[in-house]
C-alpha cells in the first residue's frame, strides 16, 4: 500500500511538471502561485526564497561553501521561463514548471535543475529549545537554540570532524531550512552547514522529534533525529535505572585498570565491558530531594549506596563529594530530562569521568580494606594519578530510564 501511494504521488508530480511544457500552460500567469516560502536542498546547493505578491523576494542560501543571507531580489515569469534578479548582481534564468502549492522547478540552459518545495509552516519558533540526538550510534549530541539566533553544541561534530564541548554558533531558520555557521565566532562562510527540518510534535512517548537532513561527506545524505529535552532539571523524587551508554573519543595507555571488579584498557576500550558492568551491577541513580543524589550498584552480591550533596545550575550538576570527605573529588557533568522526566541523559567529559572513577574506587577500597584511609590525601591522589595517567581523552554519556523501584 505504501509503495502504491508513493507511485501515485510521483505520477501526479510528474504529470504536474510535464503539463506546463505545453504551450497553453506557458501563457498562464502563475505569479500568484509563487507567493509564500519555498526551499530547496540539493547536493552543494540550498536556498530559501520568501516571495511576495509583487514579485519581490528575499533569499538565504548556501552553495559551494558560499553563504548569503536576506539578499533582496525579484522573480518574474515570461514565456515559460523564470527570471530571478538579485541585488548582489546575480541573475538566474531557466525553464519554469510548477505544481501550485507543492513545488516548482527551474532548469537553466546548461541543464542545472533547482527544485523548490512549498513551506506551509515556518519552523523558526519550533526549533528553539534544547535537543539530544535520538539515534546517535557513537556519542551523545546535545544542541540548544535560543530565540536570538544563537546555538550551543556538545558532542561529536561529523561535519567539522572533531569533538566539541559547548561550541557556539549562529543559526537562521527560513521555512524548513536551518543555516548554521560562525562556529566559535569564525567568520569563514565555508564552515556553514544547512539542513532540512522535519518537526513532529509528540513524535515519541518521550516528546517532540526534530529531524535534520544534511548533504555532507562528499554528497552523502545524512538524517539525524533529535528529541526535545528540558532546559533545566526537575530532580526531586526522581529515580532512574541504567539503560544504555555512548562512549567516544577514547584514547589512552595500553594498560589494564580495574574498576569495580572489571578491567578497562583505554587503548582498546570500546564500551562493551563498561556497558556490561553497569547492567550487571544494576546501576541506579536517585534524587531524594533537589539537593541530594544517591547512586547505587550491586558489588559482590551486596547493594552499595553512595549519598552526596549536589548543586544544580541549569543543566549542570556538581556532585559535592568534598563536602562529605574533603579528600574526594567534586564531579561536574551535564544532565538532560525529556518532556515527562521519563529519561535522564548524563554527559561526562574526561575530568568528570576521572573524578567519578576516583571517588567510586576510593569508596570500594575503604569498604574492602579496613587499613585504607579514605581521608588520606596521598591515598586518594594515588588513585587519581593512576587513572589520570591512563586516560588521554574520553567522553561518556549514559541514558537512564525511570525506575519502578521505590526511593
Amino acid at each position: 500500500m505504501k509503495i502504491f501511494k508513493f507511485l501515485m504521488i510521483a505520477l501526479v508530480a510528474m504529470l504536474g511538471f510535464i503539463s506546463c511544457d505545453k504551450d497553453d500552460c506557458n501563457h498562464y500567469d502563475h505569479s500568484a502561485d509563487l507567493v509564500g516560502t519555498w526551499t530547496c536542498l540539493q547536493e552543494n546547493f540550498a536556498e530559501a526564497l520568501v516571495i511576495s505578491a509583487d514579485g519581490s523576494m528575499v533569499a538565504t542560501g548556501l552553495a559551494d561553501g558560499k553563504y548569503w543571507e536576506d539578499v533582496k531580489g525579484t522573480i518574474a515569469l515570461k514565456d515559460g521561463k523564470a527570471i530571478l534578479n538579485f541585488e548582489d548582481n546575480v541573475t538566474v534564468e531557466g525553464h519554469f514548471d510548477i505544481i501550485p502549492g507543492m513545488a516548482f522547478s527551474i532548469v537553466t540552459d546548461n541543464g542545472e535543475r533547482m527544485t523548490f518545495n512549498y513551506c506551509a509552516n515556518d519552523l523558526s519558533e519550533e526549533v528553539v529549545g534544547m535537543w539530544v540526538c535520538n539515534d546517535a550510534m557513537d556519542s551523545m549530541r546535545i544542541h540548544s537554540f535560543d530565540d536570538n539566533g544563537n546555538a550551543i553544541f556538545t558532542g561529536w561534530d561529523g561535519y567539522l570532524e572533531k569533538y566539541s564541548v559547548l561550541e557556539n554558533s549562529k543559526y537562521k531558520v527560513v521555512g524548513d531550512l536551518i543555516f548554521q555557521g560562525g562556529f566559535n565566532n569564525e567568520t569563514d562562510s565555508s564552515h556553514y552547514i544547512v539542513a532540512k527540518l522535519v518537526y513532529t510534535p509528540n513524535g515519541t512517548a518521550y516528546g517532540d522529534i526534530m529531524s535534520f537532513k544534511h548533504y555532507i561527506f562528499d554528497g552523502e545524505e545524512s538524517t539525524q533525529s533529535w528529541l526535545r529535552v528540558k532546559q533545566g532539571l526537575n530532580l526531586a523524587g526522581k529515580n532512574y535505572d541504567y539503560s544504555k551508554m555512548y562512549l567516544s573519543n577514547v584514547k589512552g595507555l595500553d594498560k589494564d585498570i580495574e574498576f569495580m571488579g572489571y578491567t578497562m584498557n583505554f587503548a582498546t576500550l570500546d564500551g562493551t565491558g563498561l556497558n556490561k558492568m553497569l547492567k550487571t551491577i544494576l546501576f541506579n541513580i536517585q534524587f531524594p530531594d533537589a539537593e541530594t543524589m544517591r547512586y547505587s550498584g550491586h558489588y559482590n552480591g551486596v547493594e552499595q549506596f553512595y549519598n552526596a550533596p549536589i548543586e544544580v545550575e541549569g543543566n549542570k550538576i556538581t556532585i559535592k563529594m568534598s563536602e562529605k570527605i574533603p579528600t574526594l573529588k567534586d564531579v561536574e557533568f551535564y544532565a538532560f530530562q525529556d518532556a515527562d522526566d521519563c529519561q535522564l541523559h548524563l554527559y561526562m567529559h574526561k575530568t568528570a569521568f576521572i573524578n567519578f572513577y576516583t571517588n567510586v574506587q576510593a569508596r570500594l577500597m575503604a569498604n574492602m580494606d579496613a587499613q585504607f584511609d579514605i581521608t588520606d590525601a596521598e591515598s586518594i591522589n594515588a588513585i587519581y594519578s593512576s587513572i589520570n595517567n591512563a586516560v588521554e581523552t574520553i567522553n561518556l554519556s549514559l541514558v537512564m530510564t525511570e525506575s519502578t523501584k521505590a526511593l
